[in-house]
């Protein structure tokens, strides 16, 4: 891949300069912060909430260190992943548009380079942003609860982040595929919500990395999980489509 290092470079630059860097990482730290204080005020909110209606009486037990990384994980699976897709949409797709990949291309770059630099400097993106807001996340609920479950907490976040590796190389893909950064995106919803769907049947939960969801909340609990399926399966979907993404990119008109 001809000029991947410069194009590379160029592209970290550039996350760093334009919103991108406040994206996905001010996101994930955001949640990182204010997870477990949601988790520790929302009994005392509910039972609030409850006593302004008569004869009605709402007990929460008490928030535990437990619940706020609980709180964090499902702010991940449905609220980042979101954020992961639409951004993700305009990759490839966004500078076509703009016709700035035109000048890129006649330079001394490959198309593969060009693409490849560009799912590199955002899955680089995507792992620092969240090791941060899981760091985050831990030593907040230890100030809060005096504690925090952090082989539950790594294990359930690598997991989620296994899955945003996939999808990212799934936008990835639909961005050099499509010209759209609207159908890109759309196309990437797609294929979220295609996984949720599948999900119901459990062959496909055991047995790929459609039951990665699952995974990390039942390693949030500290049950054992059967992993190696479903990780496996999805690096290896992840390495498709970012193949695919070079390909589809090799064979578009500019």
């Amino acid at each position: 891949m001809s000029g991947y290092g410069a194009f590379f470079a160029k592209e970290w630059l550039e996350i760093q300069r334009t919103w991108r860097v406040w994206v996905i990482p001010g996101m994930l730290l955001f949640f990182g912060l204010t997870s477990p204080i949601l988790a520790l005020i929302t009994p005392s909110l509910v039972s609030s909430l409850s006593g302004a209606q008569p004869g009605v009486t709402i007990t929460i037990p008490p928030a535990t260190a437990l619940d706020a990384a609980a709180q964090f994980l499902k702010n991940l699976s449905q609220i980042v992943i979101f954020a992961v897709i639409i951004s993700g949409a305009g990759s490839v797709s966004g500078e076509r548009s703009s016709g700035t990949v035109i000048l890129a291309v006649t330079k001394p770059v490959s198309r593969s380079a060009l693409v490849g630099a560009k799912l590199s400097a955002d899955l680089l993106l995507l792992l620092g942003a969240t090791l941060a807001g899981t760091l985050i996340c831990g030593v907040v609920t230890t100030g809060l609860f005096g504690t925090v479950p952090w082989r539950g907490l790594i294990l359930s976040t690598a997991f989620w982040l296994t899955f945003a590796t996939l999808v990212t190389c799934a936008v990835t893909f639909f961005s050099a595929w499509l010209r759209s950064r609207g159908a890109a995106a759309g196309a990437g919803l797609a294929f979220y919500f295609v996984t949720l769907l599948v999900s119901l049947w459990a062959p496909a939960v055991r047995h790929s990395f459609i039951g990665l969801p699952s995974l990390s909340a039942t390693a949030l609990s500290g049950a054992s999980v059967a992993w190696v399926w479903p990780v496996v399966t999805a690096l290896a979907a992840a390495a498709v489509f970012a193949f695919m993404s070079m390909e589809a990119f090799e064979r578009q008109e500019l």
